[in-house]
């Protein structure tokens, strides 16, 4: 999987460079993700467990269908992307002791 978005000539090349860095490292952390929750096996009717860290994921009972337990497993990869870029981004916070991508290096 990979993100291709053209970046416009109003950018500065260290928006361009900055925008570029951002996009890898996104690209990485979903390749990571997948690795890391590849896939879902059903336990139950209305249960479904990710095969990478073994969360249980509950399917309601009167919808248990593939489809549904799709939109399940990938709200739990949404979340677990989420989680591995905030913990990429506090971090990066640390290392530079910026308070957000582009600010300004926080007092001391």
């Amino acid at each position: 999987m990979s993100i291709d978005i053209e970046i416009g000539s109003g950018l500065s090349n260290e928006d361009a460079a900055h925008f570029a860095a951002r996009t890898a490292v996104i690209t990485t952390a979903m390749q990571r993700i997948q690795e890391l929750h590849p896939a879902y096996s059903w336990v139950w009717t209305d249960e479904i467990r990710c095969r990478g860290c073994n969360a249980s994921l509950d399917i309601p009972i009167l919808a248990s269908t593939n489809a549904n337990a799709d939109k399940a497993f990938q709200a739990h990869q949404s979340a677990e992307l989420d989680a591995l870029l905030a913990a990429d981004a506090k971090a990066d916070q640390a290392q530079t002791g910026l308070s957000a991508p582009g600010a300004f290096p926080a007092a001391a």
